[in-house]
């Protein structure tokens, strides 16, 4: 198990900041192609719709061909979407390539969660879970940080090009390593067949659902919308830069030590807490003057906004221990958090455009703290089944 849980720690890595770097490229996309600002969006859209189109299929996939069969076959899908923009000759040509790349991705995050938990004794999930996460942003961090490094000197095709030769190649070399470690895949994956109907009739897991959903509806846009805050209070443009960095790095020490935090504490407990003080923190920007007290509070709110990620995704493992059918039920979370990311950009921007960026930020802090009212029901029904 421990080569697994290493094969999918470089995968995430690879996946997450390979998507990152993929949406970078749309600036030299629209320069090249004569593209407008609609046209680049409509294609991020196809990328980040993909993930709530796929969601519910890749639990079924998973259950199919095995978990880690998956994830190796979605890093080669989508390094053959960058290896093909790197040839692409016009802008229609994008739309094949963006699709298959934003289904490669869109395939990653309910699997890799599923496989996971399967690994991971109970009482150590948090931890995992955490560190996997984290692990995550440190590709975001690095990978897409080396992108425009990389294309100024060799140019944005011969980049993609590039990139994809590294996403094909380490997807076969894995799918090489997997046919060497065949039992330990086939002893993470659930062939019995489930209704997402059953999954659904839970109140446990309907509670860690809608837990989540109100979790990644306040925080996901939080990091969109920040900038035009800060530039508001008159923080000086050339920083902001700073504090997306200082953002994501608290928000990769979020997921490490609240991850560990549900493995000592109730998952639900430490989720009220942490919604609670992400809402405090997201009240703080708003209202705050002071440029000390943003700062601060940049730092503490990228912790919580991330932060809960792991802890709950614990929630919903232990809401499908009873039946074991895992990908399923990240699969049905992860179209449900779809629908969230898809609509809170727009929500929240038209509270802005009607009220302000301060009232956006008041109501951030208002969702976040109805994700407490489920992670309490949550832990009701947790300690009655401990009874």
């Amino acid at each position: 198990m421990r080569s697994l849980s290493r094969s999918l720690n470089i995968l995430h890595v690879l996946n997450d900041g390979f998507y990152t770097s993929f949406l970078l490229f749309l600036p030299f996309l629209a320069a090249d192609f004569g593209m407008n600002l609609t046209q680049a969006g409509l294609l991020g859209t196809i990328v980040n719709s993909l993930g709530m189109l796929c969601a519910l299929p890749s639990g079924y996939l998973a259950m199919r061909i095995g978990g880690m069969r998956l994830l190796i076959l979605s890093a080669i899908l989508y390094g053959i979407g960058y290896a093909t923009m790197g040839l692409a000759t016009s802008y229609l040509w994008l739309f094949p390539i963006f699709i298959a790349a934003g289904i490669g991705f869109a395939l990653f995050h309910p699997v890799a969660f599923a496989l996971v938990t399967r690994i991971s004794p109970p009482q150590e999930r948090g931890k995992n879970m955490g560190n996997f996460t984290a692990i995550g942003d440190a590709g975001k961090i690095g990978i897409s940080s080396a992108l425009t490094f990389i294309v100024v000197s060799m140019g944005w095709r011969s980049t993609a090009l590039l990139y994809g030769m590294i996403a094909i190649g380490l997807g076969l070399f894995f799918l090489w390593l997997h046919r060497k470690h065949e039992h330990e895949a086939k002893a993470t994956t659930q062939t019995t067949d489930l209704r997402i109907r059953t999954i659904l009739s839970r109140p446990p897991f309907l509670l860690a659902v809608l837990t989540s959903f109100f979790d990644v509806f306040s925080s996901a846009s939080l990091f969109v919308f920040l900038p035009f805050l800060l530039l508001s209070r008159g923080i000086d443009a050339a920083l902001l830069g700073s504090f997306s960095a200082v953002f994501f790095l608290g928000n990769l020490l979020g997921k490490s030590a609240l991850g560990r935090f549900s493995d000592r504490f109730s998952n639900a407990s430490v989720v009220i807490v942490s919604e609670l003080l992400m809402a405090l923190c997201i009240i703080l920007l708003a209202s705050s003057t002071s440029v000390v007290v943003i700062i601060l509070t940049s730092i503490i709110a990228g912790i919580f906004t991330k932060g809960t990620v792991p802890v709950i995704q614990t929630m919903i493992a232990a809401a499908s221990d009873h039946h074991g059918h895992f990908e399923r039920s990240f699969a049905v979370s992860g179209f449900i958090n779809a629908i969230a990311l898809t609509i809170s950009p727009v929500f929240l921007g038209y509270i802005s455009d009607q009220w302000g960026i301060v009232a956006a930020f008041y109501a951030m802090a208002i969702i976040a703290s109805l994700a407490v009212i489920p992670a309490f029901l949550f832990r009701l029904t947790a300690v009655r089944r401990l009874r």
